[in-house]
């Protein structure tokens, strides 16, 4: 019986002793398990004036965040040499017809309407258009055979998993469908994981944040299933709130700086497919309830705080031999925003020779550069010229306008 006892101890404690050597090594395992890092890239959208989209596209490039502006063509025609100087900083262009959804337009009105856009935004960027979108980001099966037959490789869809944003791939088509990240909670659903989409539900800040946050939350094998197994968001900023308005602009960085996010460009979103199947079979969310009644703003635009810096813009960079001249002050704006319109009233009360150019200028950018090389550097509110105006005078130049800037240029003038 002793013997027994004995022998039953022993196996007890192998069992025992293999156990835990086995969760041992589950343990190292699953510790050692390389974490899933989604990858993503933002999607900018603008149809209003550069002040936003300067800001953001400035604060995206100190991060190394790559981005998709969606724009309409009149807006690019409009802004032909800025938005040709933002596309060189990490974002790559998606023109879109703002005026209505493509669903259930007719094969010739969508080719009409696609042809219009990709030639008027390539007759400005000199580069081949390679996705296309329209309002809510639309598309459907016709949206797929016009790019087909045009050359298009992207087009973009309104989402159909929540904050994962999917790619699609039609079987027979060289075309790749892009299907945004979308809001999956009940008070701002439908929306795409947009700063607008939570600004005009009466949604703060705080709110996109959390949503963003939780969108970066690894997939469970549950959603995998469903949703495919790529780990991919592409939240959006309409510029004009996420590049302007204070609240946002805080957000969008705080997200940035502290989230786990390979950030990609365009080829590198759309490389890797979640769903290969028969075009009627792709999901297609027509759903688009922006509607006086849905929406319930209650901080309007105007009140919100807007950045204390509008008149920011990108790095420009490059090269001019244009000769600088030093006998004068010679200031670049773009006439709007707090720090450009104290600039100009200020330039009115010193007697000293001033030379203005403005960003709509043909040479604008050629010559804001040989000035930028001259100089090296800025002893402005940017020390990198990240603000307008930018003001050159007796071998120093200074980025951003303030009350100490025009008295320390007042100094050196007399």
């Amino acid at each position: 019986m002793k013997k027994n006892k004995n022998t039953l101890h022993k196996l007890i404690w192998t069992f025992v002793f293999v156990l835990g050597i086995l969760l041992i090594f589950w343990g190292i395992s699953y510790l050692n398990k390389p974490v899933e890092v989604p990858k993503g890239s933002m999607i900018l959208i603008e149809y209003t004036n550069m002040v936003g989209l300067s800001n953001f596209v400035n604060e995206m490039e100190q991060r190394d965040v790559s981005g998709l502006l969606m724009v309409s063509p009149d807006f690019v025609v409009g802004n032909c040499e800025e938005i040709k100087e933002v596309l060189k900083h990490g974002v790559e262009i998606i023109p879109s017809y703002v005026a209505e959804p493509f669903w259930d337009m007719s094969y010739e009105r969508q080719k009409e309407l696609i042809l219009n856009m990709t030639e008027t935004v390539e007759a400005c960027t000199g580069e081949p258009v390679r996705m296309i979108s329209s309002r809510y980001m639309a598309s459907d099966l016709t949206t797929v055979e016009v790019a087909e037959e045009l050359g298009i490789p992207y087009i973009t869809a309104r989402g159909t998993t929540d904050t994962k944003a999917t790619v699609y791939q039609p079987e027979g088509y060289n075309v790749k469908i892009l299907s945004v990240s979308n809001i999956p909670l009940v008070t701002f659903k439908y929306g795409s994981l947009c700063d607008y989409s939570f600004f005009e539900r009466s949604g703060s800040a705080d709110d996109m944040l959390g949503e963003l946050n939780r969108a970066l939350e690894p997939l469970s094998e549950k959603e995998k299933a469903r949703y495919g197994e790529v780990a991919r968001i592409t939240p959006v900023s309409h510029t004009r709130i996420g590049g302007y308005l204070k609240p946002w602009m805080d957000m969008w960085i705080e997200f940035w700086d502290n989230s786990e996010v390979e950030w990609v460009d365009m080829d590198g979103l759309m490389a890797e497919v979640d769903w290969t199947m028969p075009l009627w079979q792709i999901p297609l969310n027509k759903n688009s309830p922006y509607t006086s009644d849905k929406m319930k703003q209650t901080v309007s635009y105007e009140d919100e705080e807007k950045v204390d810096n509008p008149c920011a813009v990108v790095d420009l960079g490059g090269e001019s031999s244009v000769p600088v001249e030093e006998d004068k002050l010679v200031m670049f704006h773009n006439g709007k925003g707090p720090m450009c319109i104290e600039a100009l009233e200020w330039i009115d009360t010193i007697d000293y020779p001033v030379e203005q150019h403005l960003t709509d200028e043909s040479d604008f950018y050629d010559l804001l550069s040989s000035y930028k090389a001259d100089s090296g550097f800025s002893e402005g509110v940017s020390d990198s010229f990240g603000y307008y105006p930018m003001i050159f005078v007796e071998g120093k130049a200074y980025s951003g306008f303030n009350e100490e800037i025009s008295e320390e240029i007042e100094i050196l003038i007399n």
